[in-house]
């Protein structure tokens, strides 16, 4: 199924960085009736918030003021905290919680257009990874790819003003600005959750 967007819904030109208020006016602004709904099911949605809460727990983080939850899916951090804005690549996602009264906005990890230091935290929870091809010595294998997870954590840092939370095996693992970090972890339990907690502030990337 191929979705017809208007282009600047989801791709911004020349990585240009726009207000969160324009941002959200021309989300507001487009014709959702040309984007099919999703299913959504609310014993997943059950677990997800579940799931929500135990990592933010387990990292002792305090999301106390505006935070945007990357590659949020159906099951934003909106439905647990007031002040959020919800992002993802996937605008039939958005649209699905928009329908909630929930603020959202469709763009790529790689290409958030947020402008710096426009919210207080900025958290991505199970954030999709990009794979690689590696060729070795006749021989081809799969990695992660680390570039891309620099990339995301760069944008983390750029929009936020106090911390960053991500959780993610391998972001936990291989931490980029490694001193950054104010904390990381593992919580072994009926979910194995792997977090990082970067502050944010006055930082230069």
């Amino acid at each position: 199924m191929t979705l017809k967007l208007a282009p600047r819904l989801v791709e911004k030109p020349n990585n240009k960085k726009i207000p969160l208020q324009e941002l959200l006016a021309e989300t507001d602004a487009y014709n959702w009736n040309s984007v099919d709904g999703l299913p959504i099911n609310q014993a997943d949605r059950r677990n997800r918030s579940g799931y929500l809460r135990q990592v933010i727990h387990s990292s002792g983080i305090k999301l106390n003021s505006s935070i945007l939850d990357v590659a949020s899916g159906v099951n934003s951090l909106a439905y647990l905290y007031p002040d959020v804005v919800a992002v993802d690549n996937d605008p039939r996602k958005i649209k699905m919680l928009r329908m909630d009264g929930i603020k959202g906005v469709v763009a790529d990890i790689e290409n958030l257009p947020f402008e710096d230091k426009s919210f207080d935290y900025v958290v991505a929870i199970s954030p999709p990874q990009k794979m690689i091809i590696l060729h070795r010595n006749g021989c081809i294998r799969f990695d992660v790819d680390h570039d891309y997870n620099r990339k995301l954590i760069d944008a983390a840092l750029r929009i936020s003003r106090e911390k960053v939370l991500v959780s993610c095996y391998d972001i936990t693992m291989q931490s980029p600005h490694n001193d950054l970090v104010e904390k990381k972890g593992i919580v072994h339990g009926f979910h194995k959750i792997h977090y990082v907690v970067y502050k944010a502030g006055n930082n230069d990337n």
